[in-house]
C-alpha cells in the first residue's frame, strides 16, 4: 500500500477526535442527540481548522447503522465506506471547479431520489464562495427546503463573498484558529504513535507556523520526519522550513540599536549565501519584535522565544513601543515591495538601514518642505554667529535699563495718572517680552536655567526630533523666572518657527518633564548692536517724555493723540509715566 500522508491518515474519526474546535463539536453532538437536525449547514474558517472533517463526521453521525449517534462507530459498512470515501449517498462537491449554474441544476435533480445505502444523503459543499451568482441563485430554493433525506454542509474560508440570503438559509458555524499549545499537543500524540522521538522546541517551532491550522501542521511534520526517523530536531526543521537561525535574527535587531548599518548588511549578506529566502528574513524579524513588543508591554516571553529571555529583556530596553510598530510596519511594507522589486536584497538592505536612523528620513517624521528648508538655512547662518556674539558684547554696556516693575504695575500707574479723566489710555492684555527686559535677570537665573535648557535639548535628541533642534539648540538662554523660559534668537524665521503650536508645545512639555513645572517658552529676538546702543539718543527720548507728562499740567489737558503717543513711547522703550509733584 502506498505511503498516506499524515494529515489524512489522522483525520479525525468522531466530534472527540475535533482539536480546538470545542464549541462546534459539543453543539452539533448534543444537536443530533435531541434529534435537532438541521437541513443545511455552513461552516467557515481558516484553512486547515476541521471543516470538511467535521461534515464528514456528521455525515457519518447520521448514516452510521447505530445511528442516527452524536458518537459514530467507525466500525460498521456506513461508517467504513465513509472514511474510504465509496458512500454512495455523500457527495464531496468541489465548487472551486463546478461552479457554473449547469451543475447545481443537477444537483437540484439528484437531491430528489432518496438514499441508496444510507438514511440521509448529505452534500459537503467545500469552497462555497466559489460559485457564480447564478449558481447561488439556483441553489436558493432548494437549499431553503430540501427534502427530508437531505442535508447540505456549505464549507467556506472566506464568508464574505457568501450571499447573505444563503447564509440566513443556513446554521452558521465559525471555526477558529487552532492554539500552538494545542496544535503541540496534538504533534507530540501523533509523533509517540508514528515511533518519532522529537524535541520540544522542534515541535513548537512547527506550531508556530501552522498558523492556527492542523493540517499545515501535519504536513510540517510530515516533511520534517522524512530527513530522519530517528529524532526530530529543531535544527533540522529550521534547516527544512528555511527559517533564519535566531543568532542572526538578534544580531539585526542589535545592529539597528546601535546604528550598525555595516553589521545589517553583513547578516543579510551571510543569509543569502547560505539560500535563505529573503522573504523569510522579514517574516523571522516581524515574529522576533512582536515577542519583543510583547515582552516589553507584559513581561511574558512567547512560546518560540523560552531561551531567548535575556534577549528579549535588553532588546525592549532599547525600544519603545512606537519604535517597535514603525519597525514592523517597516519589514511590512519591504515585504509588499520584494514582490516587484527587480532586486529584492537591495529593498530589504534599504529598509532595515532607515531604520538605523529613522530620523534623518522625512517622510517617517513627517517633516515638512519648511523644516527640511529650515535644515539647510541653519548651516548657513551657523558661521555668522561668531560676529552677532562680539556685537553683543560690545552693545551690551549700553543698553537702557528696563523695566523692573510688572506690567500689572505699569497699567495701575496708568489708571492713577488717568484718575477723573473719562477717558483711558489703551493698554495691550498681554505685553510681549522685550529683549532689554530679557537681558536684565539675574546671572543666578541664567545659571539655573542653563542645565535645564541642556536637558531639554538633550530630550530632542533622543526623541530625534531633529528639526525642532535645529531651531532652538543655538538660541540663547536668557533664564528662568516667574514661570518662563526666556530665549533669545538672532534670527526671525527660527523665533517664529519656534514659536509655532507644534515646536512651542514640545518644548514646554519637556521642560515639564524635566522640573515637574508648567514652564512657558517666550522667544525673544537678539537685536543687533546697531539697534541696542541707544545710549543718548534714547535717554534724551526718554526725557522727552517726562518732560512731556510734567508740562502737559492736569492728564485731562492732554489729546487722545497725544495720550497715544506718549503709551507708544512707554511701550516702544520702556518705563513708566512719572507722576507731577
Amino acid at each position: 500500500m502506498s505511503y498516506v500522508a499524515l494529515y489524512r491518515k489522522w483525520r479525525p474519526k468522531d466530534f472527540a477526535d475535533l482539536v480546538g474546535q470545542d464549541h462546534i463539536s459539543h453543539t452539533l453532538a448534543q444537536a443530533i442527540k435531541n434529534g435537532k437536525i438541521g437541513h443545511a449547514y455552513l461552516f467557515s474558517g481558516p484553512r486547515g481548522t476541521g471543516k470538511t472533517s467535521t461534515a464528514k463526521i456528521l455525515a457519518k453521525a447520521l448514516n452510521c447503522e447505530h445511528g442516527p449517534t452524536a458518537k459514530p462507530c467507525n466500525k460498521c459498512s456506513n461508517c467504513e465506506k465513509i472514511n474510504n470515501n465509496t458512500f454512495m449517498d455523500v457527495y464531496e462537491i468541489d465548487a472551486a471547479s463546478n461552479r457554473g449554474i449547469d451543475e447545481i441544476r443537477d444537483l437540484r435533480e439528484t437531491v430528489k431520489f432518496a438514499p441508496a445505502e444510507g438514511k440521509y444523503k448529505v452534500y459537503i459543499i467545500d469552497e462555497v464562495h466559489m460559485l457564480t451568482s447564478e449558481a447561488f441563485n439556483a441553489l436558493l430554493k432548494t437549499l431553503e427546503e430540501p427534502p427530508e433525506h437531505v442535508v447540505f454542509v456549505l464549507a467556506t474560508t472566506e464568508i464574505q463573498k457568501v450571499p447573505a440570503t444563503i447564509q440566513s438559509r443556513c446554521q452558521r458555524y465559525d471555526f477558529r484558529r487552532i492554539t500552538q499549545n494545542d496544535i503541540k499537543k496534538q504533534l507530540q500524540k501523533i509523533s509517540a504513535a508514528i515511533n518519532i522521538a522529537a524535541e520540544d522546541e522542534a515541535l513548537s517551532i512547527i506550531a508556530v507556523h501552522a498558523d492556527g491550522g492542523m493540517r499545515d501542521a501535519l504536513s510540517l511534520l510530515d516533511q520534517c520526519t522524512a530527513l530522519s526517523t530517528e529524532k526530530l530536531t529543531a535544527e533540522n526543521v529550521r534547516h527544512i522550513l528555511g527559517i533564519i537561525d535566531y543568532e542572526y535574527i538578534w544580531q539585526i535587531t542589535d545592529s539597528i540599536i546601535n546604528n550598525d548599518t555595516q553589521g545589517i548588511l553583513h547578516a543579510v549578506g551571510e543569509l543569502i549565501a547560505a539560500g535563505k529566502a529573503i522573504s523569510q528574513l522579514l517574516i523571522e524579524l516581524a515574529l522576533h519584535w512582536r515577542s519583543v513588543m510583547i515582552y516589553k508591554a507584559s513581561g511574558e516571553i512567547a512560546l518560540e522565544e523560552q531561551e531567548a529571555g535575556s534577549v528579549l529583556a535588553r532588546q525592549a530596553a532599547a525600544f519603545k513601543h512606537e519604535q517597535l510598530t514603525a519597525m514592523i510596519d517597516a519589514v511590512y511594507e519591504a515585504s509588499g515591495q520584494i514582490r516587484w522589486s527587480p532586486q529584492p536584497r537591495v529593498t530589504v538592505e534599504m529598509a532595515l538601514m532607515r531604520l538605523c536612523y529613522p530620523y534623518e528620513t522625512a517622510s517617517e517624521n513627517n517633516v515638512s518642505a519648511e523644516d527640511t528648508r529650515l535644515l539647510a538655512m541653519e548651516k548657513k547662518i551657523s558661521h555668522l554667529e561668531n560676529v552677532i556674539s562680539k556685537l553683543e558684547n560690545s552693545a551690551r554696556a549700553a543698553i537702557v535699563p528696563a523695566v523692573k516693575k510688572s506690567s500689572s504695575t505699569e497699567k495701575n500707574n496708568i489708571k492713577t495718572k488717568n484718575a477723573g479723566s473719562n477717558e483711558h489710555i489703551p493698554a495691550q492684555a498681554v505685553k510681549p517680552v522685550s529683549p532689554a527686559v530679557s537681558e536684565m535677570l539675574s546671572p543666578e537665573q541664567r545659571e539655573e536655567a542653563l542645565p535645564v535648557w541642556q536637558a531639554v535639548l538633550d530630550g530632542l535628541r533622543e526623541q530625534h526630533k531633529i528639526p525642532a533642534l535645529a531651531c532652538v539648540e543655538k538660541a540663547q538662554v536668557r533664564g528662568m523666572a516667574n514661570n518662563q523660559m526666556i530665549l533669545a534668537f538672532k534670527a526671525s524665521f527660527l523665533k517664529a518657527r519656534t514659536e509655532r503650536a507644534d515646536y512651542k508645545n514640545l518644548i514646554e512639555e519637556l521642560l515639564l518633564a524635566k522640573t515637574g513645572q508648567h514652564i512657558n517658552l517666550v522667544c525673544v529676538m537678539d537685536q543687533p548692536a546697531s539697534k541696542k546702543i541707544l545710549s543718548d539718543e534714547s535717554a534724551d527720548k526718554n526725557t522727552a517724555v517726562e518732560k512731556k507728562t510734567e508740562t502737559a499740567g492736569d492728564r485731562n489737558d492732554l489729546s487722545i493723540e497725544e495720550k497715544k503717543r506718549l503709551q507708544n513711547a512707554v511701550d516702544i522703550f520702556g518705563g513708566n509715566i512719572i507722576e507731577e509733584t
